[in-house]
């Protein structure tokens, strides 16, 4: 589900077609390392804002990685 939110918000348009399943690697080892509560409340409905923003962070700092 986490993936599925980077990919609906437009998170991943610099990350290359051929490295997306690097990137989703990455991104859910990442989240599940330091983010679990995140990854609960994805799992039961609960986000809030700040979650979400930290989704985004995470994100866009590690598709910059990816850029062409």
């Amino acid at each position: 589900m986490a993936i599925i939110y980077c990919g609906t918000k437009g998170l991943l348009q610099k990350v290359p077609a051929n490295k997306v399943n690097n990137f989703e690697s990455e991104y859910l080892f990442f989240m599940r390392e330091n983010h679990k509560d995140i990854l609960a409340n994805l799992r039961q409905g609960k986000l809030i804002d700040s979650d979400l923003e930290t989704m985004k962070s995470v994100a866009l700092d590690l598709a910059s990685k990816y850029a062409k």
